[in-house]
């Protein structure tokens, strides 16, 4: 195995950037983080105005719609989307600035073109897929919806791709604007009317075509919208970095981009060889994604045809729950993703070590609490659901205890990712939906839910697990470190500790809703007492940096200003008899 060369000493420049890099990547994930959270919150939004204007069979119809749509746009990326992410900020650190253009281009023309074929595809064999995706009878007017959904896949899909040229390029406000922010506020907006105004031709109660027709399409528009809007802002993204090229008269753009297309180090330039590193790349990353999506769906689907439509409904509310507080992970992985790829091109290890490490621990701090109160109330947790979703508790912990190895290992699959290793992901990624398939069918019959729940939380550990070993192998990147274990400690030993504590006391493992609140708020308390304790060590500071108002911090943890590199300071001037000068007296 390869091993991490020792890290020398390092200098006041150095640390400087090391913390300009953070705080910038917190500033980023946080950005990434309001977005997630305001989509999540709009998306709430949208399903209560389905559910209630659609009723339950429509809000069903146009569900199952909208799942065909976003999984053929998601397929449809062809794993391009990570390739530019990578290949953005690794042609910038080669000096290869110009063939960041020719990598857009041929990631968005065969998505495009790709998407388009399969959306023409789609369209003509609507009612077969009707068939496959609906219970039969199908609902009124299925054919249609299909045909709806799937034309916005090659703008849905195209958009996408082209936001990873603004993310390569350093920023995640595009991503966030357009797709987290505007697209879901926009279908709020006009399924609204739409619902209303169908209301006003057909009854709500009853699942009929046009209601349902009308609400595909106002959900519809926005995806095109935002498709275009993506286009421009690539455009401009793209604009502004063929302004770095090399002018005729010899001037260039910034220091760190004088384009050179026979950069030795930057190995082969050139529009051919751009499209060969770019499909080399993302190839084993599209079949990665497709494996990704069929292990986010397997379990449900399984556990629906072997134990029940009930039981499939326990364990998509636990299995919500433990996706739910994951958007801190999702937000660091979308924000570091460029600054690893660059770290790793020009060989910095020591700072990928130092990067990864921080990100990990910081999804350690904020993540845990939420999971470990699942993991240790998981029952009282889901009767928030109803008295019927109860007996999902084990399954809810096993999820959990899952969930926390992934949090810890921080965002390793990205830095595999960013280190151009897209096979290994695609490898990693086939074992653990094989594996969790099998280990499925064989608990499920026999273990209902919890069964599922053991299986996809093995599935989880074990993915996690390999992917570190091979980063450390082949990238030779520790990414574990002592701060990591400290903020898990942190976490079990406020909110773990009190509820065995409350077991032993009173002999009853799950408490009351007032004894739960009072015990979380304790730990809570407690929490923050450690983090103040070693917010040194868990950089602390630089994430509250970035949060957005200057009077929101941790206590104990004050806002420090930007680093600034150590200047040697010169010797005071020599006495002499003649008066001291202005300058000498400032020595004084």
């Amino acid at each position: 195995m390869t091993s991490l060369p020792t890290r020398p000493p390092s200098t006041g420049t150095e640390d400087a950037q090391r913390s300009a890099e953070l705080r910038g990547i917190a500033r980023a994930g946080t950005i990434s983080l309001i977005g997630s959270a305001a989509s999540a919150l709009l998306g709430f939004i949208l399903v209560v105005q389905v559910s209630r204007g659609l009723g339950a069979a429509g809000a069903g119809a146009f569900s199952v719609v909208v799942a065909v749509a976003m999984t053929l746009a998601v397929v449809g990326r062809f794993g391009t989307d990570t390739a530019l992410v990578r290949m953005a900020p690794r042609f910038r650190a080669l000096g290869r600035t110009r063939d960041i253009s020719a990598a857009a281009v041929a990631a968005l023309a065969p998505v495009f073109v790709g998407t388009t074929l399969l959306a023409v595809a789609a369209w003509w064999a609507a009612p077969q897929l009707v068939h496959a995706v609906f219970e039969q009878p199908a609902p009124p007017g299925a054919v249609w919806l299909i045909r709806v959904g799937v034309a916005t896949v090659p703008l849905a899909a195209t958009g996408y791709v082209a936001l990873a040229v603004t993310r390569g390029l350093g920023s995640v406000v595009p991503l966030t604007l357009v797709e987290s922010i505007t697209k879901p506020a926009l279908r709020c907006v006009f399924v609204g009317v739409a619902v209303a105004a169908a209301h006003q031709q057909w009854p709500a109660a009853q699942l009929s075509a046009g209601p349902v027709l009308w609400t595909t399409v106002a959900w519809a528009v926005p995806t095109l919208l935002g498709g275009v809007w993506s286009a421009v802002l690539a455009h401009r993204a793209l604009r502004e970095v063929r302004a770095e090229l090399p002018t005729p008269d010899g001037a260039n753009g910034p220091a760190h981009a004088p384009d050179n297309p026979a950069n030795a180090a930057g190995g082969p330039s050139g529009a051919a060889a751009t499209w060969r590193e770019l499909w080399c790349f993302a190839t084993p990353r599209a079949a990665a994604s497709a494996c990704e999506i069929a292990g986010m769906h397997a379990g449900l689907i399984l556990v629906s045809a072997l134990a029940g439509v009930a039981d499939a409904g326990v364990y998509n509310a636990a299995l919500r729950l433990a996706l739910a507080g994951t958007l801190a992970l999702q937000a660091l992985r979308l924000a570091i993703a460029p600054t690893l790829a660059r770290l790793l091109t020009v060989g910095d290890l020591a700072g990928v070590e130092h990067l990864h490490r921080t990100a990990a621990v910081w999804i350690t701090v904020v993540s845990f609490p939420l999971y470990l109160v699942f993991a240790v109330w998981p029952t009282e947790v889901l009767r928030l659901f109803g008295p019927g979703f109860s007996a999902g508790g084990p399954a809810l912990a096993l999820l959990a205890a899952g969930t926390l190895v992934n949090l810890a290992t921080g965002p390793v699959s990205t830095l595999l990712l960013m280190s151009g290793r897209s096979t290994f992901t695609l490898a990693v990624t086939a074992t653990s939906l094989t594996c969790g398939i099998a280990l499925a069918v064989l608990l499920i019959p026999q273990y209902g839910v919890t069964g599922a729940a053991l299986a996809k939380a093995a599935a989880v550990v074990g993915e996690n697990l390999a992917v570190t070993l091979i980063v450390r192998g082949t990238v030779g990147v520790r990414t574990l470190s002592r701060p990591l274990f400290r903020a898990a400690f942190a976490g079990v030993a406020c909110f773990v500790f009190p509820a065995l504590a409350y077991d032993l006391a009173t002999g009853h493992p799950v408490p009351d809703f007032r004894a739960a609140i009072i015990l979380v708020l304790l730990g809570s308390a407690a929490y923050l007492v450690l983090l103040r304790r070693w917010r040194t060590e868990f950089a602390l500071a630089d994430l509250a940096a970035a949060l957005p108002t200057h009077r929101l911090r941790l206590p104990g943890v004050r806002r420090r200003r930007p680093a600034e590199p150590e200047r040697p300071v010169e010797p005071p001037p020599r006495r002499t008899d003649t008066p001291p000068s202005a300058a000498s007296k400032e020595f004084r």
